[in-house]
């Protein structure tokens, strides 16, 4: 069993290695599953998660308008009108 005296042999610290390696595979796959179902636990009530295919971060000519409406440029209806085209056809609203 031991083969230059006192200590663990090469058996011992190869299936040291590959239980190290197993669990560290194991622990990662936990965390990629965790990660793709979503938050752990549940959402409170009332609170809904958006889907994936539903959350987008705004576009650029989304925060521009934001800006000229912040800036006093253009009115509550304008601002909504234009957000509202946007958000539909995904393209900035004709000026005019």
């Amino acid at each position: 069993m031991y083969w230059y005296g006192h200590g663990p042999g090469g058996w011992f610290i190869a299936l040291m290695a590959v239980g190290a390696t197993a669990w560290i595979i194991l622990l990662f796959a936990v965390f990629l599953l965790a990660r793709r179902t979503g938050a752990v636990g549940t959402p409170p009530a009332g609170a809904e998660r958006p889907r994936a295919d539903e959350t987008r971060s705004p576009t650029r000519a989304e925060e521009i308008l934001a800006e000229r409406f912040a800036h006093g440029d253009i009115d509550d209806e304008e601002y909504r009108r234009r957000a509202e085209t946007l958000r539909r056809f995904g393209r900035p609203a004709q000026q005019g």
